[in-house]
């Protein structure tokens, strides 16, 4: 069974998803659902975690990782971290400056899960 784990990438997807976590919580007051994104994604930092820990990753694990990066930047659906912004009707400034840096850290997460999962994209085609 072939090892898909590189502890670099795993190391950068961890810190990404704290980076995500850590914004979010930053600007929960203004938006709506963070308590679920943010529980769900510390769901998934424990497996990015487990996988350091084992360093190991299988072609399955590998899969299921890119399904789970189609769902989460999946524009049609409601509660995916594509569609998550936040807004304070009574300071458009600071909302536009915390959604530029939620997008930032939203596109560094998908970067580097879409650099791991590209594997298996490559394998399927």
């Amino acid at each position: 069974m072939k090892n898909y784990f590189i502890e670099e990438d795993f190391i950068e997807l961890r810190d990404s998803v704290k980076n995500l976590i850590d914004v979010i919580e930053k600007y929960k007051n203004m938006g709506r659902n963070s308590d679920e994104y943010i529980k769900e994604l510390k769901e998934f930092l424990e497996e990015v975690n487990l996988v350091l820990e084992e360093k190991n990753l299988t072609k399955k694990e590998l899969t299921n990782l890119h399904s789970l990066g189609e769902s989460y930047f999946d524009s049609r659906i409601d509660n995916s971290i594509y569609s998550y912004y936040v807004y304070d009707k009574n300071n458009l400034e600071k909302t536009h400056q915390a959604n530029d840096e939620i997008e930032i850290v939203k596109k560094r997460f998908g970067k580097i899960l879409y650099k791991i999962t590209e594997k298996v994209m490559y394998h399927m085609i």
